[in-house]
Parts: structure tokens; C-alpha cells; sequence
């Protein structure tokens, strides 16, 4: 009797789910902290659903087409996964924030009150940083940002006293599954 029962709402689980998810173009994943298996009245195998939510979203960012924003007044192009959605973008086009399922990518380009060399700006700004790493024109950035959430961020230096940083934030149990987009904000140059 226990196994059909259990096996009778391990089905309903999966109509409901699949129901909610009948006529939509994109494929939906819930936030499901623990699957536990159970073989007569004794757990098998407890599985961490988090590393499959982040399977997929690492696929979804590695095979991801671009999509591209370019700030004309500051002269650099930025490409980002096509899927992620632009939340706004506003000050005379030097700014441009990107979301998708909890995870957030923010360029900007600001000019500062006062002349900095990047060594100056970056032991400014590195103090609440967990990792960091100074660079000839610019410098990385990462650390907690609160709720359980990490940022990326590379601080450039283009000319003068203009800086543009790019900086992403994400769920700390997503850091895997956000690398690729890790990578391009480590590796970019404008």
C-alpha cells in the first residue's frame, strides 16, 4: 500500500508540474531543495536537485546565442546571452542592467569626481572584496552581497576619469552554473 501510495503522488507531482508548464515557449525548472527516493520504508539515495537546476542553466549559458549593447558616448560593445532579459537601461545610454532567474548583469560607465591611476581606485573600492586582482587598467572584484549572494566585477579604467564596470550577482549555490558568464566579465576588453 505504501509504495502505491507513493508512487500515486510521485505522479501527481509530475502532472501538476508538467500542467503548469503545458503552452509556455521556454522550458520552466522549480526550485526543489531535496528529491529522496525511498525503497520500502528506508531512504535509498537523497539527491541535490540544486546541481541539476544548475546543469541546465550552465547549458542555457554556454549555448546561449549573443545579443549585443553597445554605448556609443564611451565607445565599447558589451555581448550578453540572448535570454537575458533588459531590465532598464537609462543615463544617456551609459548604463544597462540584465536579469534572468535570479542572477543579474550590470555594465556602467561613470565619469569620477577625482583623478585616480587604477591602483588608487581599486584599494578604494576592494575593501568589502573577498577576492581581488589589480590589472594594468583595470581590476577584479568578488564577494558576498548579501541573501546568500555573490557578485563578479571588473573595474576598467577607459580614459581620464571615466571607468565602466561590469559586475555580476548571483545565488552563491549557482556559482557553477553562472562560470561561462564569469569568464567573458574576467576576459572582456573594450
Amino acid at each position: 500500500m505504501r509504495k502505491f501510495l507513493f508512487g500515486a503522488i510521485v505522479v501527481i507531482g509530475i502532472m501538476s508540474v508538467y500542467s503548469g508548464c503545458e503552452g509556455k515557449g521556454e522550458e520552466v525548472n522549480t526550485v526543489v531543495t531535496h528529491d529522496t527516493i525511498y525503497k520500502d520504508s528506508f531512504i535509498v539515495t537523497e539527491r541535490d536537485t540544486v546541481f541539476y537546476e544548475a546543469k541546465w542553466l550552465r547549458n542555457r549559458f554556454e549555448t546561449a546565442g549573443k545579443a549585443y549593447w553597445k554605448n556609443y558616448g564611451d565607445s565599447y560593445l558589451v555581448a550578453f546571452p540572448e535570454f537575458m532579459n533588459k531590465v532598464y537601461q537609462y543615463q544617456g545610454e551609459r548604463h544597462l542592467r540584465l536579469e534572468y532567474h535570479g542572477i543579474s548583469m550590470v555594465v556602467n560607465a561613470y565619469d569620477d569626481k577625482y583623478d585616480m591611476s587604477v591602483s588608487e581606485k581599486y584599494e578604494e573600492l576592494n575593501k568589502s572584496a573577498v577576492t581581488k586582482s589589480l590589472a594594468d587598467s583595470s581590476f577584479l572584484l568578488a564577494g558576498k552581497c548579501g541573501n546568500g549572494r555573490l557578485y563578479f566585477e571588473k573595474d576598467i579604467w577607459l580614459r581620464g576619469r571615466t571607468w565602466m564596470f561590469l559586475r555580476v550577482e548571483f545565488p552563491s549555490e549557482l556559482t557553477w552554473a553562472v562560470d561561462p558568464l564569469l569568464y567573458y566579465v574576467k576576459e572582456y576588453k573594450p
